[in-house]
């Protein structure tokens, strides 16, 4: 006789910006073969790349106690189960957890993102500080995020092709009073070809211009930046990331929550040249067609020239 299979959800919420998954974004599903295997399949209700990683409790009848893939599309076939002894059953019981992202993808040095606003336009960079040293849980081993300042509420564009995976655009800023950081911000996140993920947060409430789905290229508008405080200034902060690690049940302890993403140091274009971006320094933003086409297909490049 077969045992009964009990399905336990684990979701694991990150604190990546605000990243938090329901536990109904993806859902998993089997049945049982008339070989006495057992097909998974996957339902995800959300955008862009996951790390998928099933782990089996009081397994009989079988050799394989967990299994990890990428999920990208919105549903699919997992993986087969298969029995040592065909003529039998398979008893399990299983967990399973998810998190946002490609697993160490490669992460091209010689990649060039454009500052993300229109050319011309100036900005001081400076560096942001990871919110979990204010808090007392750590900090990533390579953490680097940019905290770019505009006089004015100016149009933000994108620094790099990619996927809209999240967006959310419900908080009014106060600016009425003095702020070091705000938790609560608009923000659309970004993934890259190479499973990289820019995320954008700052957005004046009501003007972020783009939906999950949506495909963008560098210099398409997103939304406009907001103030951020009683001081006038407007601030928009973007950092590149990745997921780092495939032990999603260990990363999920709170001594381990914050070495799970890997971070990124772009090279920035700009008015005068490219090169990492200098804290405390002024910009002026800057675009050219090589940039915006540089991971174009080569039938997105002829488009683009048809219509230069």
């Amino acid at each position: 006789m077969n045992k009964i299979t009990l399905c336990i959800c684990f979701c694991l919420c990150v604190v990546v910006g605000k990243t938090c998954f329901a536990q109904s974004d993806i859902e998993l599903k089997y049945e049982r073969k008339s070989d006495n295997s057992v097909d998974f399949t996957y339902s995800k209700k959300v955008y862009g790349t996951y790390y998928l990683l099933i782990k089996f409790d009081d397994l009989t009848n079988a050799m394989q106690t967990s299994y990890g893939s990428h999920v990208s599309g919105r549903t699919g076939r997992f993986f087969t189960l298969k029995p040592k002894n065909p003529a039998n059953g398979i008893g399990f019981s299983y967990t399973y957890i998810y998190q946002r992202g490609k697993v160490k993808p490669k992460v091209k040095d010689d990649m060039v993102y454009m500052l993300p606003f229109k050319p011309a336009t100036k900005v001081k960079v400076r560096k942001a500080e990871y919110m979990g040293l204010t808090f007392g849980n750590g900090s990533p081993d390579d953490f680097n995020a940019f905290v770019f300042n505009v006089e004015k509420e100016e149009p933000v564009v994108a620094a790099r092709k990619g996927l809209v995976v999240q967006v959310e655009d419900k908080h009014i800023a106060d600016t009425t009073r003095k702020y070091s950081f705000v938790s609560s911000t608009n923000r659309v996140l970004i993934e890259h070809k190479d499973g990289t993920l820019a995320e954008y947060s700052g957005f004046k409430s009501g003007t972020i211009n783009v939906k999950e789905g949506d495909m963008v290229n560098p210099m398409d508008p997103i939304g406009i930046v907001g103030r951020f405080d009683s001081n006038k200034n407007c601030r928009l902060t973007l950092m590149v990331y990745y997921l780092k690690t495939k032990k999603l049940f260990d990363s999920k302890k709170e001594e381990n929550k914050h070495n799970q993403y890997g971070y990124v140091n772009p090279i920035f274009c700009y008015k005068g040249g490219k090169s990492l971006l200098l804290p405390n320094n002024y910009y002026s933003s800057d675009c050219n067609d090589e940039l915006i086409t540089q991971e174009f297909s080569r039938r997105e490049k002829k488009k683009y020239v048809s219509k230069l």
